[in-house]
Parts: structure tokens; sequence; C-alpha cells
């Protein structure tokens, strides 16, 4: 090796940070009172909760809205607890959500998904009163599926010979309701409720936030989705930033460090357990950090951790190892990050989203203001394989060929946002695409796959679902992510408390519903919260 040294870390961790559930687990670990050493590929920390600014703009990567921060939810007080309570919320508009149906058609049409308990369902069967009894039924069966969900959670920490058995007799429905709908997809419940095409789009919109269509993913994993927003969306305010900058000072505080521009090449054993990780070229100049814990957040569970960082030999005895060649990344992403001149007041723009459908595509749209300016950010989907040729040339210098492909489609979505928003055509003041190479070069998503792990039906079994744990099995290497329960910000972070407890042998989530209670239970200016 040109120059390795070999650099002892006087810690007892080593993160390898990724986004927020990186940070989480950290944090965790740090207000136990331990040292934590986490280390980011990029030159800023948090991921997809950075922000990137460019000519006198400022654009989210990937935290547009999140659920759960409306009141004082569980998850509300995991986010206090490891930013000192430093990270404020703003709500988004009453109605959160547009959904455009036919977009660029004469028979376009829009509807609003508003907030609150009960008000989203109310509020359909306003619209679509002769579907009164499909609607029922469909809310019914999400509140099945989430009065259940602690089922779906337990089978990641029973021993996995256990979950093999209770599925072998057929009792995993008795775990959950989740595992009720094993073998249906979301598309084959929502068309036996319903014939009428809007209503069964309405019912699946929101799939773009774990980035698979109806026909291939779980009906309880909607019912996930749909339960996080149903009190409405919020934002952080300053930004998704302000997120790693209130948490990186709680790991300084124990004494531990957060340093960038520090790309972990491999993970290294002895006798078959983890002992550090190799910082830098493998093969030109790196330096040795040794821990007896790593804590692997590098993305994908299999693809970057057990395929790319360690050993064969050592990751075969996962046991996750056998299922691997089965288990693929995610769609690519493909962002438009677009500046305006003028206000939000001045252009007519809410806090809002918006799900655009076409015959062949659907965008998610998140308009939000920036100082005096304001920005759109556009996250859709690509083939990864449209951009494979490029992927190994340097970032910014791939060439005019990438740049006229990724323009002509960033140029389509724009004329989409130009006929629903005529006024913008005008003070478009700059625009840029990120492909799904983008994507894998700064985020290290395998394939530009910003949800990790395909969220498709196999991953639901309870089978699958208990091999997706913190433990490895491999001695001294825990995981923490999307890829161990599911993709976004909230599920991220509660990760990071099932990774920290793994490590701690302790039950942190019983630690933190009983924290929860007593947050709740505080008086406020003289009063007592009333959330649930």
């Amino acid at each position: 090796m040109g120059c390795n040294s070999n650099w002892k870390w006087y810690g007892r961790y080593i993160q390898l940070n990724h986004i927020l559930k990186g940070l989480s687990s950290a944090a965790l670990l740090s207000k136990a009172g331990l040292k934590v050493l986490v280390l980011e590929k990029h030159d800023t920390c948090g991921g997809g909760c950075h922000v990137f600014k460019t000519e006198g703009y400022e654009f989210d990567v990937g935290i547009h809205y999140v659920g759960g921060f409306t009141r004082q939810t569980i998850t509300h007080t995991l986010l206090d607890q490891i930013s000192d309570g430093q990270i404020q919320w703003a709500l988004l508009e009453k109605n959160f959500v547009r959904v455009i149906v036919d977009v660029m058609s004469p028979k376009q049409r829009e509807y609003n998904i508003p907030s609150g308990l009960g008000v989203w369902k109310k509020h359909l069967i306003e619209l679509f009163p002769e579907e009164q009894k499909a609607i029922e039924t469909y809310f019914s069966m999400i509140n099945r599926v989430n009065r259940q969900i602690k089922g779906w959670v337990l089978v990641k920490v029973l021993p996995i010979w256990l979950v093999k058995l209770i599925s072998m007799f057929g009792l995993s429905r008795f775990l959950s309701e989740f595992y009720l709908w094993d073998g249906s997809t979301l598309k084959d419940i929502i068309e036996s409720l319903t014939k009428n095409k809007d209503l069964q789009l309405l019912f699946a919109y929101s799939w773009g936030t774990y980035g698979l269509p109806p026909n291939q993913t779980s009906f309880a994993l909607q019912a996930i989705s749909h339960s996080h927003y149903e009190e409405g969306a919020s934002y952080p305010i300053g930004g998704a930033s302000e997120i790693p900058y209130r948490i990186v000072p709680v790991i300084q505080r124990a004494g531990g460090q957060v340093l960038m521009k520090s790309s972990v090449s491999q993970i290294l054993t002895k006798n078959g357990r983890v002992t550090g990780v190799r910082v830098g070229n493998k093969n030109i100049s790196s330096v040795d950090i040794y821990a007896p814990i790593v804590i692997s957040d590098a993305g994908t569970y299999t693809h970057n951790t057990l395929m790319d960082l360690l050993p064969e030999n050592v990751a075969k005895t996962s046991p996750i190892w056998p299922i691997t060649s089965s288990m693929k990344p995610g769609i690519g992403s493909l962002n438009v990050f677009i500046g305006l001149r003028g206000t939000a007041e001045e252009l007519g723009l809410k806090a809002e989203n918006l799900w655009v459908f076409t015959e062949s595509s659907i965008e998610e749209i998140l308009i939000r203001e920036f100082i005096s300016r304001s920005t759109i950010t556009v996250v859709s989907f690509a083939p990864y394989s449209w951009f494979t040729q490029w992927k190994n040339l340097t970032v910014k210098k791939r060439g005019e060929e990438y740049n006229s492909l990724k323009n002509a489609i960033g140029q389509q979505i724009i004329d989409q946002i130009t006929h629903l928003f005529p006024n913008l055509k005008n003070a478009i003041d700059y625009f840029s695409v990120g492909t799904p190479i983008t994507s894998e070069h700064y985020l290290n998503a395998k394939e530009g796959a910003i949800y990790g792990m395909e969220h498709g039906l196999e991953r639901f079994s309870p089978e699958m679902a208990s091999l997706l744990r913190p433990e490895s099995g491999i001695e001294g290497l825990f995981l923490c992510g999307q890829d161990v329960m599911l993709a976004g910000l909230v599920t991220a972070a509660l990760t990071g408390v099932l990774c920290a407890g793994a490590v701690l042998k302790t039950n942190l989530f019983k630690e933190l519903v009983l924290l929860h209670k007593r947050v709740k239970a505080t008086p406020v200016q003289g009063k007592n919260k009333k959330e649930e």
C-alpha cells in the first residue's frame, strides 16, 4: 500500500455516515457517554439532509416534506433528544399536496390532499359519494395495519430462528396486520375496492416516496406512508441542513468527531471479526482506524457494506449473505433544480407539494421560498442504465452528450411546470439536472437509488424483514439506515434507535416511549399538552 499509516482511534465506535440515520445512532451513543467517530464521504455531513448553494440559490437534495412533526409525536421527541431541541419545524399549507392528473392534456384535473385526522377520508367521500363503501374500507384497512405496526418491528429483535418457525407454521399474520397482505400488491388491493381510475390513483398517489409503483409493492407500505402524512407535513426552519447542523454538537460534546471527505474504502477484519476501517484510496494512500465496533450506514445493505467493503469470506458469514443476489437497489432518482426571480408571494407560489402524473411518469414538485428568491425542486425517476456509460467520468466533466441528454429530460419537466404555472416562464433564472449517477457520486447511493434497497413485496415478508436488522451476524459490525426499515427521515431516525440499542444491549425503544410520556406530561405555558 502506497502510504498506509495506522491510526488508533481512542474512542469505541466508528460510524460510517450517509444521512440522518447515521447521525441518529451516533448521537444516541454519544448521549450514553460514548465517543463516536463519524466518517462522511462528502464534504458536507448529513447525506440527503444536506443542501447545496449555487448562483445565489439554495436547494435541498433529499428532505422535501416530513410527517410526524405537527405535534409532539414520539419521533418529534426523538429528534428533540438528538438535537438538544434545536430543530424547529414549519407547517406546510393545510392542503399540503396537490395531485395533478393527465398533465399537458385537455383532460387535466386536480385534487387536493388536506391534512388532519379523518379529513382526507371525508373529502374523498364528498368527491366520490358513489364510492363511499370503497373509501371506508380502504381507510379501515390502513388503520388495521398501523394499529399493529409494532409487530412488524418486533421481527427485527426476535431471534431469526424463531421468526422462521413462526413463518413455517403460517402464524406471521398474528404478529402484525402488516403480514396479512403478504403476496398482494397495492394495485391488487385498490383494484379490488374500486374501478374508478382517479380514486385508485389517489389511494396510491404517494408511491414515489418509496420508489416502486403499485403493481410491485405492498399495500402495508402504502398504509404506513398514508398514516405518516395524515396530520399534515412540516419542513425544518432554515432548511434540511439544520438537521445535521444541530445533531453534530451532541456528538462532539461527548468527545466524538465528525470528519468530512473521509471515504471508507474497506472494513478491516481479523479472524472473522471487525477491527476498524480503512479511509482513503485502497491502492494509493490510506489510513487505518481501529475500533472494536463499526456501524455501517454506507448505503444499500448488501451492495455497499457486504459486497463492497467487507472481504467476501467474512461477508458470507452474515445471515443475509445467501439472499444478496436477489436484493436489488431501487430505481434511480432524477432531480431538476430551478431558481426563480421573485419571491413566492410575487410568483403566487405556496408551501406545498405537487404530484404530477402523465401517462408514463410521476414527478414530485416542491416549491419553497429561499430569502428573496424562490426555488423549485423536482424529484422524478430514471433508469440507471440510461447514464451508465458516463458513471466513471469526473463529476461536472462528463461531456456534451451527457449534458444534452439530461438537460433534454429536464426541459420536458420544465415545460410541465410552466404549463401548470404560466407566470413562471419568464422567471426562470437557473436550472440544473442531477441524474442517478449524480446521486451515486454524492450520496454513495448504489445505482442512484436514493431510497436504498428496492421496496418490493419480498422485502416485507417476515423472513426478509427479520434479516434486515442492526445485528449483521459479524462480530463488531452493526448496520443502520433505510435498508433496515424503510425509506424516509423518520424511519431513518428510528433505525438509529434500533442500532444504538443493539450496540448497548438495551431496549432504547422502551426508554424512548417512557421519555415521550414524560415530555407530553410536562406543562407548557401553564397547560398540559393534549396530544396523544
